[in-house]
Protein backbone atom coordinates (compact mmCIF):
# COMPACT_ATOMS: atom_id res chain seq x y z
CA UNK A 1 0.00 0.00 0.00
CA UNK A 2 0.83 3.10 -0.85
CA UNK A 3 0.72 5.67 1.71
CA UNK A 4 1.61 9.85 1.07
CA UNK A 5 0.19 12.71 2.69
CA UNK A 6 0.22 16.29 1.16
CA UNK A 7 -1.09 18.89 3.96
CA UNK A 8 -12.89 31.98 -12.75
CA UNK A 9 -23.55 45.37 -37.94
CA UNK A 10 -25.83 48.03 -36.86
CA UNK A 11 -28.18 47.63 -39.93
CA UNK A 12 -26.94 50.50 -41.54
CA UNK A 13 -30.58 52.05 -43.06
CA UNK A 14 -29.50 53.67 -46.11
CA UNK A 15 -32.03 55.84 -48.23
CA UNK A 16 -31.92 54.92 -51.86
CA UNK A 17 -32.76 57.48 -54.31
CA UNK A 18 -34.29 56.17 -57.80
CA UNK A 19 -33.73 58.70 -60.64
CA UNK A 20 -37.28 60.16 -61.05
CA UNK A 21 -38.35 60.58 -64.91
CA UNK A 22 -38.40 64.51 -65.81
CA UNK A 23 -41.74 65.86 -65.40
CA UNK A 24 -43.79 68.75 -67.70
CA UNK A 25 -44.76 71.46 -65.63
CA UNK A 26 -46.40 74.52 -65.78
CA UNK A 27 -44.05 77.92 -65.46
CA UNK A 28 -46.05 79.08 -62.36
CA UNK A 29 -46.05 75.77 -60.36
CA UNK A 30 -44.22 75.85 -57.11
CA UNK A 31 -41.19 73.26 -56.98
CA UNK A 32 -42.39 71.35 -53.97
CA UNK A 33 -39.66 70.60 -51.36
CA UNK A 34 -37.28 67.98 -51.05
CA UNK A 35 -39.01 65.54 -48.69
CA UNK A 36 -36.51 63.97 -45.80
CA UNK A 37 -36.07 60.23 -45.77
CA UNK A 38 -36.81 58.49 -42.27
CA UNK A 39 -34.21 57.10 -40.70
CA UNK A 40 -34.73 54.12 -38.73
CA UNK A 41 -34.23 54.57 -35.26
CA UNK A 42 -30.84 52.56 -33.55
CA UNK A 43 -32.40 50.21 -31.65
CA UNK A 44 -31.68 51.18 -27.88
CA UNK A 45 -28.67 49.41 -26.12
CA UNK A 46 -29.65 46.81 -23.71
CA UNK A 47 -28.94 47.04 -19.77
CA UNK A 48 -25.36 46.46 -19.44
CA UNK A 49 -24.21 42.96 -18.26
CA UNK A 50 -22.95 42.79 -14.55
CA UNK A 51 -20.06 41.20 -13.69
CA UNK A 52 -21.09 38.63 -10.84
CA UNK A 53 -20.34 39.65 -7.50
CA UNK A 54 -18.08 37.55 -4.99
CA UNK A 55 -17.56 39.92 -2.21
CA UNK A 56 -19.35 38.37 0.02
CA UNK A 57 -17.45 34.86 -0.40
CA UNK A 58 -14.55 34.42 1.84
CA UNK A 59 -10.82 34.47 -0.24
CA UNK A 60 -9.37 30.69 -0.10
CA UNK A 61 -6.35 29.20 -0.06
CA UNK A 62 -6.10 25.74 -1.06
CA UNK A 63 -2.48 23.82 0.16
CA UNK A 64 -1.05 20.03 1.52
CA UNK A 65 -1.52 18.95 4.91
CA UNK A 66 1.62 19.08 6.48
CA UNK A 67 4.19 16.81 5.20
CA UNK A 68 7.10 16.92 7.42
CA UNK A 69 9.61 19.94 8.70
CA UNK A 70 11.59 21.17 5.73
CA UNK A 71 9.72 20.80 3.07
CA UNK A 72 7.51 23.82 2.45
CA UNK A 73 3.67 23.25 0.90
CA UNK A 74 5.12 24.52 -2.43
CA UNK A 75 7.46 22.36 -2.61
CA UNK A 76 5.11 19.26 -2.26
CA UNK A 77 2.60 20.45 -4.67
CA UNK A 78 5.90 21.14 -7.76
CA UNK A 79 6.98 18.01 -6.58
CA UNK A 80 4.54 15.06 -5.90
CA UNK A 81 1.48 14.85 -8.91
CA UNK A 82 -1.23 13.49 -7.19
CA UNK A 83 -1.17 16.71 -4.77
CA UNK A 84 -1.00 18.61 -7.37
CA UNK A 85 -4.51 16.85 -8.97
CA UNK A 86 -5.61 16.86 -5.34
CA UNK A 87 -4.93 21.05 -5.56
CA UNK A 88 -6.02 21.64 -8.91
CA UNK A 89 -9.57 19.76 -8.00
CA UNK A 90 -9.94 21.98 -5.78
CA UNK A 91 -9.06 25.24 -7.09
CA UNK A 92 -11.28 24.20 -10.23
CA UNK A 93 -14.32 23.89 -7.78
CA UNK A 94 -14.03 26.81 -6.02
CA UNK A 95 -12.90 29.18 -9.04
CA UNK A 96 -16.51 27.96 -10.68
CA UNK A 97 -18.40 28.99 -8.07
CA UNK A 98 -16.81 32.55 -8.04
CA UNK A 99 -14.45 32.34 -4.58
CA UNK A 100 -11.51 34.52 -4.79
CA UNK A 101 -9.04 31.33 -4.83
CA UNK A 102 -5.28 32.40 -3.51
CA UNK A 103 -2.43 30.35 -4.75
CA UNK A 104 0.86 29.51 -3.60
CA UNK A 105 2.70 29.19 -6.51
CA UNK A 106 1.31 33.45 -6.86
CA UNK A 107 3.83 35.02 -4.63
CA UNK A 108 7.67 34.75 -5.20
CA UNK A 109 8.65 36.10 -1.63
CA UNK A 110 5.69 33.46 0.52
CA UNK A 111 8.40 31.59 1.94
CA UNK A 112 10.56 34.53 3.30
CA UNK A 113 7.28 36.09 4.18
CA UNK A 114 6.27 33.13 6.29
CA UNK A 115 9.57 32.82 7.70
CA UNK A 116 9.73 36.38 8.87
CA UNK A 117 5.99 36.06 11.01
CA UNK A 118 7.49 32.68 12.44
CA UNK A 119 10.45 33.83 13.80
CA UNK A 120 8.32 36.43 15.51
CA UNK A 121 6.09 34.78 16.81
CA UNK A 122 8.87 32.33 18.10
CA UNK A 123 7.04 29.55 17.51
CA UNK A 124 7.29 25.83 15.84
CA UNK A 125 3.88 25.14 14.76
CA UNK A 126 2.27 24.54 11.15
CA UNK A 127 2.84 27.55 9.19
CA UNK A 128 -0.41 26.79 6.98
CA UNK A 129 -2.01 29.30 8.53
CA UNK A 130 0.37 32.10 8.47
CA UNK A 131 0.71 31.10 4.98
CA UNK A 132 -2.82 32.00 4.17
CA UNK A 133 -2.72 35.26 6.00
CA UNK A 134 0.37 36.26 4.30
CA UNK A 135 -1.33 35.80 0.77
CA UNK A 136 -4.73 37.33 2.25
CA UNK A 137 -6.83 34.46 2.51
CA UNK A 138 -9.84 34.38 4.85
CA UNK A 139 -10.05 30.52 4.99
CA UNK A 140 -7.77 27.88 4.52
CA UNK A 141 -8.39 24.10 2.86
CA UNK A 142 -6.00 21.57 3.74
CA UNK A 143 -5.67 18.59 1.70
CA UNK A 144 -4.18 14.82 2.05
CA UNK A 145 -4.81 11.13 0.34
CA UNK A 146 -4.21 7.32 0.55
CA UNK A 147 -3.46 5.27 -2.15
CA UNK A 148 -3.92 1.81 -1.86
CA UNK A 149 -4.39 -1.10 -5.11
CA UNK A 150 -7.89 -0.05 -6.53
CA UNK A 151 -9.26 2.41 -4.66
CA UNK A 152 -7.91 5.61 -3.05
CA UNK A 153 -9.17 8.36 -0.33
CA UNK A 154 -8.95 12.26 -0.01
CA UNK A 155 -9.43 14.26 3.10
CA UNK A 156 -9.94 17.79 3.47
CA UNK A 157 -10.28 20.07 6.24
CA UNK A 158 -11.00 23.81 6.17
CA UNK A 159 -9.56 25.93 9.02
CA UNK A 160 -10.14 30.19 9.70
CA UNK A 161 -7.10 31.87 8.37
CA UNK A 162 -6.94 33.83 11.48
CA UNK A 163 -7.26 31.46 14.32
CA UNK A 164 -6.48 27.90 12.50
CA UNK A 165 -9.76 27.13 13.80
CA UNK A 166 -11.14 23.65 12.84
CA UNK A 167 -14.29 25.11 10.16
CA UNK A 168 -15.08 21.36 9.10
CA UNK A 169 -14.08 18.57 7.48
CA UNK A 170 -15.16 16.23 3.89
CA UNK A 171 -13.95 12.93 2.66
CA UNK A 172 -14.09 10.86 -0.42
CA UNK A 173 -13.66 7.39 -1.31
CA UNK A 174 -12.97 5.86 -4.67
CA UNK A 175 -13.27 2.01 -4.50
CA UNK A 176 -13.08 1.88 -8.06
CA UNK A 177 -10.37 3.80 -9.66
CA UNK A 178 -9.55 1.20 -12.29
CA UNK A 179 -5.94 1.31 -12.77
CA UNK A 180 -2.56 1.58 -10.75
CA UNK A 181 -0.28 3.79 -12.87
CA UNK A 182 0.53 7.20 -11.63
CA UNK A 183 -1.76 9.20 -14.23
CA UNK A 184 -4.69 6.87 -13.32
CA UNK A 185 -4.36 7.87 -9.77
CA UNK A 186 -4.12 11.23 -10.27
CA UNK A 187 -7.12 11.32 -11.98
CA UNK A 188 -8.98 9.27 -9.48
CA UNK A 189 -7.60 11.94 -6.61
CA UNK A 190 -8.88 14.61 -8.75
CA UNK A 191 -12.84 13.28 -9.00
CA UNK A 192 -12.65 12.53 -5.24
CA UNK A 193 -11.63 15.84 -3.87
CA UNK A 194 -14.14 17.02 -6.33
CA UNK A 195 -17.12 15.40 -4.57
CA UNK A 196 -15.85 16.34 -1.47
CA UNK A 197 -16.64 19.75 -2.03
CA UNK A 198 -19.77 20.47 -2.13
CA UNK A 199 -20.35 19.47 1.74
CA UNK A 200 -17.46 21.66 2.74
CA UNK A 201 -17.84 24.28 0.88
CA UNK A 202 -21.68 24.79 3.07
CA UNK A 203 -20.23 24.36 6.28
CA UNK A 204 -17.19 27.03 5.52
CA UNK A 205 -20.35 29.45 4.03
CA UNK A 206 -21.97 28.61 7.17
CA UNK A 207 -19.20 29.90 9.07
CA UNK A 208 -18.55 32.71 6.59
CA UNK A 209 -22.03 34.45 7.23
CA UNK A 210 -21.82 34.05 11.03
CA UNK A 211 -18.70 35.65 11.66
CA UNK A 212 -19.57 38.14 8.81
CA UNK A 213 -21.76 39.98 11.64
CA UNK A 214 -19.05 40.11 14.25
CA UNK A 215 -16.63 42.23 12.05
CA UNK A 216 -14.12 41.79 9.68
CA UNK A 217 -11.06 40.08 11.41
CA UNK A 218 -7.24 40.75 11.04
CA UNK A 219 -4.56 39.15 12.67
CA UNK A 220 -2.23 41.97 14.35
CA UNK A 221 1.77 41.10 15.45
CA UNK A 222 3.43 43.05 17.26
CA UNK A 223 7.25 42.48 18.10
CA UNK A 224 8.31 44.97 21.43
CA UNK A 225 11.97 45.95 19.83
CA UNK A 226 12.71 48.92 22.29
CA UNK A 227 14.41 49.19 25.22
CA UNK A 228 11.36 48.96 28.49
CA UNK A 229 11.94 47.88 31.32
CA UNK A 230 9.69 45.70 33.36
CA UNK A 231 7.08 48.37 34.70
CA UNK A 232 7.08 49.75 31.04
CA UNK A 233 6.19 46.98 29.22
CA UNK A 234 3.22 46.48 31.87
CA UNK A 235 2.38 49.89 31.03
CA UNK A 236 2.44 48.95 27.32
CA UNK A 237 0.62 45.97 27.20
CA UNK A 238 -2.40 48.02 29.16
CA UNK A 239 -2.15 51.03 26.85
CA UNK A 240 -2.52 48.31 23.52
CA UNK A 241 -5.15 46.06 25.01
CA UNK A 242 -7.37 49.32 26.51
CA UNK A 243 -6.90 50.85 23.19
CA UNK A 244 -8.00 47.97 20.64
CA UNK A 245 -10.62 47.31 22.69
CA UNK A 246 -12.20 50.86 22.29
CA UNK A 247 -11.32 51.29 18.54
CA UNK A 248 -12.76 47.93 17.17
CA UNK A 249 -16.00 45.85 17.69
CA UNK A 250 -14.21 42.68 19.25
CA UNK A 251 -10.44 41.91 20.54
CA UNK A 252 -9.14 38.25 21.38
CA UNK A 253 -5.34 38.46 22.33
CA UNK A 254 -3.61 35.39 21.74
CA UNK A 255 -0.19 36.36 23.22
CA UNK A 256 1.08 38.49 25.22
CA UNK A 257 5.18 38.60 26.25
CA UNK A 258 7.45 40.95 26.68
CA UNK A 259 8.91 40.58 23.08
CA UNK A 260 5.34 39.68 21.07
CA UNK A 261 1.54 40.51 21.22
CA UNK A 262 -0.31 38.37 18.76
CA UNK A 263 -3.91 39.32 18.84
CA UNK A 264 -7.00 39.07 16.52
CA UNK A 265 -9.54 41.95 16.07
CA UNK A 266 -12.43 42.31 14.12
CA UNK A 267 -13.20 46.06 12.73
CA UNK A 268 -16.36 47.44 11.71
CA UNK A 269 -15.92 47.45 7.80
CA UNK A 270 -17.47 50.54 7.20
CA UNK A 271 -15.30 52.42 9.07
CA UNK A 272 -12.08 50.70 8.49
CA UNK A 273 -12.22 49.46 5.37
CA UNK A 274 -8.43 47.35 4.76
CA UNK A 275 -5.88 46.77 6.51
CA UNK A 276 -4.30 49.94 6.67
CA UNK A 277 -6.67 51.84 8.02
CA UNK A 278 -6.58 49.50 10.66
CA UNK A 279 -2.83 49.66 10.88
CA UNK A 280 -3.02 53.78 11.09
CA UNK A 281 -5.42 53.67 13.81
CA UNK A 282 -3.25 51.18 16.03
CA UNK A 283 -0.51 53.47 15.09
CA UNK A 284 -2.42 56.65 16.38
CA UNK A 285 -2.90 55.61 19.26
CA UNK A 286 0.56 54.60 20.12
CA UNK A 287 1.70 57.81 19.56
CA UNK A 288 3.70 59.32 22.58
CA UNK A 289 3.79 55.60 23.68
CA UNK A 290 6.29 53.86 21.42
CA UNK A 291 7.53 54.52 17.86
CA UNK A 292 5.76 52.10 15.13
CA UNK A 293 7.85 50.40 12.12
CA UNK A 294 4.93 48.67 9.78
CA UNK A 295 7.02 45.48 8.35
CA UNK A 296 4.09 43.73 6.57
CA UNK A 297 0.96 44.39 5.71
CA UNK A 298 -1.89 42.49 3.36
CA UNK A 299 -5.51 41.84 3.23
CA UNK A 300 -5.71 40.48 6.64
CA UNK A 301 -1.95 40.42 8.56
CA UNK A 302 -0.63 43.46 10.01
CA UNK A 303 3.12 42.84 11.42
CA UNK A 304 4.76 45.56 12.66
CA UNK A 305 7.31 46.58 15.54
CA UNK A 306 7.06 48.75 18.24
CA UNK A 307 10.38 50.43 19.56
Amino acid sequence: MRHFVTTLALPIVLAACASSPEVETEPTAEVPEAVETAVAPEPAAGPAKQLPDNSSLPSILVTPAQNGKGISELQVVQNNPMARAMMEAVNEYLTKKLYDVKSLEGDANLNSVVQMQNDIAETDEDLSYLASLALGADVYIKFSGNVKPGAISVDLNAYESSTARLLGSESAIDDDCGGNDQTTIAECLHKAARRAMPQLEKKIKAYWQKDLEQGVQYKVIMNIKGEFDEEEIEDLHDDIATGLKKAFKRVNVNVMTAKTIDAIIYADGNEFPDSQSVYSAIRGMLKGKGQTKKINLTRKLILMDIE
